[in-house]
């Protein structure tokens, strides 16, 4: 089930520039750089935004003033749903069409480790131990795959279609779905090594993917309202909430947990996290935006 996205004008603030850490020397302006780019082309911190419509992987440099990619990844990606990138600045992308997860070198242009999945990838998340998560809500499922292997080690039932996967500081997981019985989305907990999950008592019209944030606080979108709401530990209605341009299903933090990045049906937004402000969009080379990683990554 896709959302529907498009572009729209770009403009970076000063004030990003200023705030964003890490950040270092980006790609001049309008700067395309192809699949064998080095590394070092793009500065420490960096957004990478998938775009399904091209089938590619965009690579901005944060804190720049109207950023233009300073690199892409294309080869083997198609129709990418999610991204996530690690630690170790390995991209993961789940591809929709070929329903694969592909896993690239950091600075890579080609795969390294392809990761067949038994139905299209919606989301996927990799936890502190190297298990990579892949929701599947086609078979309402989520699989669960050991660091470097292409067969999964457990598959979760779930009680409707999967949409996110995410996992806290003691990794526990958390995966989102709408469910069959009530037809609104759920939240359920799943202890490390467990197959039966606690559900977490709220629920939002229809939700695309979650994250957690150092806090713990659950990060997750509704694609019926537009808008992203955030729930504190145990709470069952959100604190705030951050309105949208349209249908946040994917979204990711920078590692200070300064700044929201999401994409909508226009373009990549960026957020204030604290007080929920629109900074800034981004559109530049982007045709329909889909999952955004930042690397380094959040410490979710």
């Amino acid at each position: 089930m896709r959302r529907i996205g498009c572009t729209s004008a770009c403009v970076i603030s000063i004030s990003l520039l200023a705030a964003c850490s890490g950040a270092g020397p980006g790609a001049p302006p309008g700067a395309m750089a192809p699949t064998s780019v080095a590394p070092d082309t793009c500065p420490t911190s960096k957004i990478y935004v998938a775009d399904y419509g091209k089938s590619d992987v965009e690579v901005y440099p944060q804190g720049v003033n109207t950023p233009a990619p300073c690199r892409k990844v294309k080869t083997s990606v198609s129709n990418p749903e999610a991204i996530y990138v690690d630690t170790k600045g390995t991209l993961y992308v789940a591809n929709y069409s070929t329903s694969n997860v592909t896993e690239y070198a950091h600075g890579g242009g080609s795969p390294v480790l392809t990761v067949p999945t038994s139905a299209a990838p919606y989301d996927i998340f990799v936890g502190h131990d190297g298990t990579l998560y892949v929701a599947e809500p086609a078979l309402y499922q989520v699989a669960e795959y050991a660091a470097g292997a292409t067969s999964p080690s457990k598959t979760l039932t779930i009680s409707g279609g999967a949409y996110g996967v995410a996992t806290d500081n003691h990794n526990n997981l958390y995966v989102s779905y709408l469910s069959n019985i009530d037809g609104v989305s759920h939240v359920e907990k799943f202890p490390p090594g467990s197959s039966t999950g606690t559900d977490l008592g709220f629920t939002v019209p229809f939700a695309g993917e979650l994250k957690l944030d150092k806090a713990n606080d659950i990060i997750i979108g509704d694609r019926n309202d537009n808008v992203i709401d955030i729930f504190p530990p145990g709470a069952t209605m959100p604190s705030r909430t951050i309105a949208t341009a349209g249908k946040p299903v994917y979204f990711c933090l920078d590692k200070t947990e300064t700044y929201l990045y999401v994409s909508g049906q226009f373009d990549a937004q960026v957020f204030d996290y604290q007080t929920g402000a629109s900074v800034t969009t981004i559109s530049s080379g982007l045709q329909d935006p889909s999952g955004e990683a930042a690397s380094p990554p959040a410490p979710y």
